[in-house]
Formats: C-alpha cells, sequence, structure tokens
C-alpha cells in the first residue's frame, strides 16, 4: 500500500502549519478590547460557565471533525493505492481454424465453430485465429487469447452461416481470384498465421515449443488451378511444427477424399471424414487433450486504486462540520 502523490500531505501539512502560524501572528497583533467593569458579575454565574463549557465542547467537536475531513480529503486527493506483481501462467498451445466458406461447406463450418464456442470458456491462454478461404484467404483475426473478442467474432461468422443471410459476414474477399476452395493455398494461408512461418523469411522454421494445430475444414473439391497444392501445403505446414488436423466434408468416397485422406497419412496428419459421428469433438477432443506445459508470461504490476473508503469519509464528514460551522457561525 503506498500513496500515488506521495507529496500531496506534505504539501497539506505545511500549508496548514502556514496558516496557523499567520492566524496566531496576526492575533497577537489585533487591537484589544475594551475592558467592561464588574464583568465577573456574569462570568461567575453557573448559566454562563456552562455555556463556555458547552460552546469549547463544541469547538473541539468540530476542530477534530475538520481535521478528520482535511486527513481524509488530502489522502483520497493523493490516491491511496495498492500495488502487486502478477506472472500469468498461460498453457503454450496455438490452434488455427482454418475454414473453407465454399457453397457447399457453410453447414459443417458453422458446426465446427459450434464445438469451439462451447470450448471456449475451459481455455486458459491458448491462442486462437480464425481463417476463412475460398479462392483467396481471409484472417478473420490473429492469433490472440482476448476470449471476450474471439466468442464475438466466432459467433457473428457462425450466426451468418446458420441463417442463410449476410453471406458477405463470411464470403467478402474469399473470392478475388477464379476458382474455388483452392485448397492448397488456404492451408498455406492458415499456415502463416503462426510466428516464423512466413515464407519470404530466410530464417529456419521457429520452434518455440508451442503446440501448433491447424483445423482445416473442406471438402477438397477444387476448381481451378491453385498456387500451391495440398500436398505443398502440408509438406510447409509440418516443416514449420505444425499439425494439421483433416476434416473432410466430402460425403462421397471419391478422388477429393483419397486424395485428401493420402495427403494426411502421408504426413502423419490425423484425419477424420465428416459422415463418422463426433468428428468434430473428436478433433477438439485430441488438441485439447495434448499435453502441454504453461509458460510465463511477463511479470506485471497492477496497481489498484481503492477510493471508496476516502470518499465515504468525506461525504459523511463535509456535511457534519457544515453543521457544526452554522452552529459556531463560523
Amino acid at each position: 500500500m503506498e500513496l500515488a502523490f506521495w507529496w500531496l500531505p506534505i504539501v497539506v501539512i505545511v500549508t496548514l502549519v502556514a496558516a496557523i502560524a499567520a492566524g496566531w501572528w496576526l492575533g497577537r497583533h489585533r487591537a484589544g478590547g475594551r475592558a467592561i467593569a464588574n464583568s465577573w458579575r456574569v462570568t461567575e454565574l453557573p448559566g454562563y460557565r456552562k455555556a463556555l463549557a458547552r460552546s469549547g465542547l463544541f469547538i473541539g467537536v468540530t476542530a477534530v471533525v475538520l481535521a478528520l475531513v482535511l486527513a481524509t480529503g488530502t489522502v483520497a486527493a493523493a490516491r491511496w493505492v495498492y500495488t502487486r506483481v502478477e506472472t500469468p501462467e498461460k498453457y503454450n498451445r496455438d490452434i488455427v481454424l482454418c475454414l473453407d466458406v465454399s457453397g457447399s461447406m457453410t453447414e459443417y463450418d458453422a458446426d465446427v465453430i459450434d464445438r469451439y464456442l462451447e470450448m471456449l470458456p475451459g481455455f486458459e491462454g491458448e491462442r486462437m485465429s480464425l481463417v476463412l478461404w475460398n479462392s483467396s484467404a481471409v484472417p478473420v483475426f490473429p492469433l490472440t487469447d482476448d476470449y471476450a473478442f474471439v466468442e464475438d467474432q466466432l459467433k457473428t461468422v457462425r450466426d451468418a452461416m446458420k441463417s442463410g443471410t449476410g453471406s458477405a459476414v463470411y464470403t467478402s474477399g474469399t473470392l478475388t481470384r477464379p476458382g474455388a476452395s483452392l485448397v492448397g493455398d488456404g492451408l498455406a494461408s492458415c499456415v502463416m498465421q503462426f510466428p516464423g512461418a512466413e515464407p519470404s523469411s530466410e530464417e529456419p522454421p521457429v520452434d518455440d515449443g508451442r503446440s501448433r494445430s491447424i483445423i482445416l475444414a473442406t471438402d477438397n473439391v477444387v476448381n481451378g488451378a491453385p498456387t500451391v497444392s495440398l500436398d505443398q501445403a502440408a509438406a510447409y505446414a509440418r516443416d514449420n511444427f505444425i499439425t494439421v488436423f483433416g476434416l473432410d466434408a466430402n460425403e462421397y468416397r471419391d478422388a477429393f477424399a483419397a486424395e485428401y485422406e493420402g495427403v494426411m497419412s502421408q504426413y502423419e496428419f490425423p484425419y477424420f471424414p465428416l459422415t463418422a459421428e463426433d468428428s468434430v469433438d473428436e478433433i477438439v477432443d485430441t488438441i485439447t487433450s495434448e499435453q502441454t506445459s504453461k509458460i510465463q508470461g511477463a511479470p506485471q504490476l497492477y496497481v489498484i486504486d481503492r477510493p471508496e473508503f476516502w470518499l465515504w469519509g468525506l461525504l459523511i464528514g463535509v456535511p457534519v462540520f457544515l453543521v457544526c460551522a452554522r452552529r459556531l457561525r463560523i
């Protein structure tokens, strides 16, 4: 506990001492009154003595109240604060939701987002990001552990997907190139959300000890010519120490599904057909059950200002002093 403006009480005390000294000096040099003959007859009266005693007591009470009001006001103005240093602990887990928002995928994407909204209250320091893509990718928000913000963004996208209206919420910016469901480009864009994974970097991939996961939800029905193939994007993810959880929304066991499963198997990434029961739940549970250690965040200084006690003192003391001053005709 300490005073934020520690010098303020010193200023108040010096000012009070100066005011008292000035008052005493002026009182000594003030012209005296005239003596009244036989005034002792009045001062010896019992009623006078009682009135004088009451007046002295009231002056004393008023002085005490004024002192308390000044002290309380001084402390309130000087800000009585509590300080503490905390070193936050966070789980070293990063998760990117990498969702194909082509027309055939929005229903499945909404299920994935729903599951993550259920998991948010149990998160503690995990960082999340959301990337929506079709022929081009749009990062909705970068990796962050601001869960209130994450929840608001996920609900906005989920509600737009479920309502069937307002598709611009989740498709804006995802169709800037010819084609649709360019999976390799979408996955590569999601990989770039992780620190140190920029393809232009000349430094080797960064292994910062954090668990890195991508949930890739797509039907892999590519329509067009992607810049990066799914195989190349998967290799890019592996080279940056990222685990891709493949969620296949293709309802048919065709060549697209075979390619998707084959690439995931080649790089030893988990693969889940969306037709399998509880596939979304299994992916999320697998990620969140990974053994992760806590990391120490940067120490943070908290300064807590608690003026309530002193303000309540002023709220009570000032009216009491005003009543006393009124009675004394100050």
